[in-house]
């Protein structure tokens, strides 16, 4: 295990190898890519939520001067979106769903084109609500999905029954989410090359190159090789850039079909349509507590509206499963999980992959069963709370864990003590606790990253990797911890990224896998190619290669620093040896368990709001976030990374959700979708908890999504402190506030409300 005090690079604050281009326009992503006799696509929607097409008509579009290619299902009629979707279908599933498109000289001439398509639908039966779809008699949406349920799964650890019946308190809730979208920075956009007829070049951003290039490749027959992603920067994830996507495809049958290369952009509507964003869901939870306040159980039945089709949502049920006896040591645990079919959109995941809203209700259970033991909520979680080398049920083993000391002090610097309770009217205090897993083999057929590092004659290094950079600071992570195994500095690191042909392998960006798995490849790549220094450097000090030091751009013997040479001149040397070495160093890493995760970060954030019982506005004054992150690979990085899942995560439990109607989407446009602006975001005070962790890169862990799993449930904690009743829906919007206040008994909403307080079970 490395020592804080050996580190001369890692837990050091190091800017952004990408700050300078990012902030001066230099750097480039997909939306500048321009191509010689590049066309633009425009894609033609359905405008009903159910329907089968009766007859397309392209012929007036076909004669438009201008428009080069048109496709419809005649064009791909066997090419299919994931599991149950085809590319283009006989008959709609949901409003905005594609049905034909055009490529043309310019976005004008294609938009008009588009226009002219005529499409004739015999309008069928929708549902889109999903009890609705559960309900007797439903009409069946989807013959993949019988009882409209797409995708169920069951787990079961322990005796359940056995356990409830020994509880002396048992208490159920249900909460609901809402649909809502990621909102990127940048738009969705593609621009395919499929001219040649025997490789497609794709560029998008995406957090997953490798993913994206597979199942285009068997989309259209190709191998993996015969087709190229270009991912470039991406202007953010937030868990919805994982899959493919119809637009990708459609560009690529429109190149295919045209003979030039197409680019197909988001406007500003379409934006909310192509995105595969988080839908409506319910949760209900069922726990049993001990006479010492202990939990010794746990019942979910978690319902996800997967709207018309089912890609890869199942993911969903197999992650909140995992995590619902990750925080606490219970007894058994009984889950059903539902996909459910509906006359909406896809859904998919908002930032927090899901977990995050499930805690969102989680939270708030587990907040209402302490005060039912008559426990301060902090008491209750410290009584619960795992520890370092706890095995959870499901088989995960925790090598280090500082969940304690998160909550420990996180509520010390809140100053919860003084606080909870205690607080004026409106005024409330919240905890919310969390933990996340560093990648999720075992989700994918394999979990492995590679790196490559070449260094040149001037000491001068290009890291190659296949992870994706989406802002959140994870190439210049890579370059810290290559520079600390061969005693460089970042800045004397390139990485190279963005393109399937020269990267190496890597799964991608998401289950908070890069730093550690990604991580460990390049300490892989980096320690090979010091190996191979290290001998020359052995032979010219007279010692083994194990005592030779690599450090501040120096080489010298242990304990020795006075025989240094310069590591480029070490460099220099052996690629002028009677060998001619050019040092090259690869490797990869795939974790060694059959299936789940290495470790988990964990962390607790506590939340003060003020409530306006006039209005039923929330205003988050000050977050307290402390987390265990293993290690400190870039500090500042660390505190902007909880920073932005403290932002994402408020603006999630207040202010985000796309209005429905009969499967229409009422508010897609950035202007009527409800974003916390920049003077709305809280105070945040940080505290990183290194826990060291034996498996992690220098002892590091995720930090990617770690954080966002506690805010919204300590912000609806803090909520329910302050208005004296919870609100079990997200999210908690002006109306909703009142809602919950006006129906506190016969108490009136401008009465302050009493401190949440329980009775005592022993």
């Amino acid at each position: 295990m490395v020592r804080k005090a050996d580190l001369a690079v890692v837990g050091r604050d190091t800017p952004r190898l990408d700050g300078v281009a990012k902030l001066t326009g230099r750097a480039a992503f997909t939306d500048d890519v321009r191509l010689p006799g590049m066309l633009h696509g425009k894609i033609v929607r359905s405008h009903l939520p159910r329907a089968r097409i009766v007859h397309i008509d392209t012929s007036a579009a076909a004669r438009l001067p201008g428009v080069k290619a048109i496709v419809t299902r005649a064009d791909a009629p066997h090419l299919f979106i994931g599991m149950h979707q085809p590319l283009f279908d006989a008959t709609v599933g949901y409003i905005g769903q594609e049905v034909a498109a055009v490529a043309a000289l310019d976005e004008a001439t294609a938009a008009e084109a588009a226009a002219l398509i005529r499409v004739e639908y015999e309008p069928l039966p929708a549902i889109t609500d999903f009890e609705a779809a559960l309900a007797e008699g439903a009409t069946p949406l989807h013959p993949k999905a019988p009882g409209n349920i797409a995708w169920e799964q069951a787990e079961l650890h322990g005796d359940p029954e056995r356990a409830f019946a020994e509880s002396v308190h048992v208490r159920e809730d249900v909460y609901y989410t809402n649909p809502s979208h990621n909102c990127y920075a940048e738009f969705h956009v593609a621009v395919a090359d499929f001219t040649g007829g025997r490789k497609l070049t794709v560029w998008t951003p995406s957090q997953t190159a490798l993913l994206y290039q597979k199942a285009l490749a068997a989309g259209f027959g190709l191998s993996d090789g015969q087709v190229r992603l270009m991912t470039l920067n991406t202007g953010g994830g937030f868990t919805g850039r994982s899959v493919v996507r119809p637009h990708h495809f459609i560009a690529a049958l429109l190149s295919r079909k045209a003979a030039r290369p197409v680019r197909i952009r988001a406007i500003a509507d379409e934006e909310f349509l192509m995105c595969r964003a988080g839908g409506r869901s319910r949760y209900r939870f069922r726990s049993g507590l001990g006479r010492d306040g202990r939990l010794k159980v746990v019942e979910a039945d978690l319902v996800f509206d997967s709207g018309a089709y089912v890609e890869t949502q199942m993911i969903l049920t197999r992650l909140t499963h995992s995590y619902l006896h990750l925080l606490y040591r219970v007894e058994a645990v009984r889950y059903r999980g539902r996909l459910v079919c509906t006359n909406n959109l896809p859904y998919y995941f908002h930032h927090g992959g899901g977990l995050a809203q499930m805690q969102f209700g989680w939270g708030q259970h587990v907040d209402a069963l302490a005060r039912d033991a008559g426990l301060d909520p902090v008491e209750f979680h410290l009584l619960n709370a795992v520890g370092k080398g706890h095995t959870t049920l499901s088989g995960s083993h925790f090598a280090s864990c500082g969940l304690k000391e998160c909550i420990t002090k996180a509520t010390r610097r809140a100053g919860w003590g003084r606080k909870y309770g205690r607080l004026p009217a409106y005024r409330g205090i919240g905890i919310g606790i969390g933990a996340m897993a560093s990648g999720a083999k075992g989700v994918f057929r394999h979990d492995t990253s590679a790196a490559f590092i070449k260094i040149a004659e001037d000491g001068t290094m290009s890291l190659f990797t296949g992870l994706p950079d989406m802002g959140q600071s994870s190439h210049t992570a890579m370059a810290i911890i290559a520079a600390e195994v061969l005693g460089a500095q970042p800045a004397d690191i390139t990485v190279v990224s963005g393109d399937t042909d020269v990267d190496p392998l890597d799964v991608g960006a998401f289950t908070q896998r890069g730093t550690f798995n990604t991580g460990n490849a390049v300490i892989a790549a980096a320690g090979d190619a010091r190996a191979q220094l290290a001998r020359v450097a052995a032979e010219r000090f007279g010692v083994k290669p194990a005592a030779v030091v690599f450090r501040d751009r120096q080489v010298f013997p242990k304990g020795e620093p006075g025989r240094a040479i310069a590591l480029r001149q070490l460099v220099h040397d052996t690629l002028h040896s009677r060998e001619g070495r050019f040092v090259m160093g690869r490797g990869f890493y795939n974790s060694p368990k059959d299936s789940g995760t290495m470790a988990y970060s964990f962390g607790a954030q506590v939340a003060e709001v003020t409530v306006d019982p006039e209005t039923g506005f929330v205003t988050v004054e000050r977050i307290v976030a402390a987390h265990d992150v293993g290690r400190a690979i870039n500090p500042k990085i660390v505190e902007g990374q909880i920073d932005g899942q403290v932002f994402s995560g408020m603006s999630q439990a207040l202010y985000e959700e796309l209005l429905m109607e009969d499967g229409q989407m009422l508010n897609p446009s950035r202007l009527d979708y409800r974003l916390p602006r920049a003077f709305e975001m809280p105070a945040v005070e940080h505290i990183i908890v290194e826990t060291n962790d034996p498996y992690g890169p220098f002892g590091a862990k995720e930090v990617g999504e770690g954080p966002i799993v506690c805010t919204m449930q300590a912000i609806a904690n803090a909520v329910a402190n302050a208005i004296g009743v919870p609100v079990q829906e997200m999210p908690l919007t002006p109306a909703r506030v009142l809602r919950a206040l006006a129906g506190r008994g016969e108490v009136s909403a401008r009465t302050p409300p009493a401190p949440l307080r329980g009775r005592r079970l022993r």
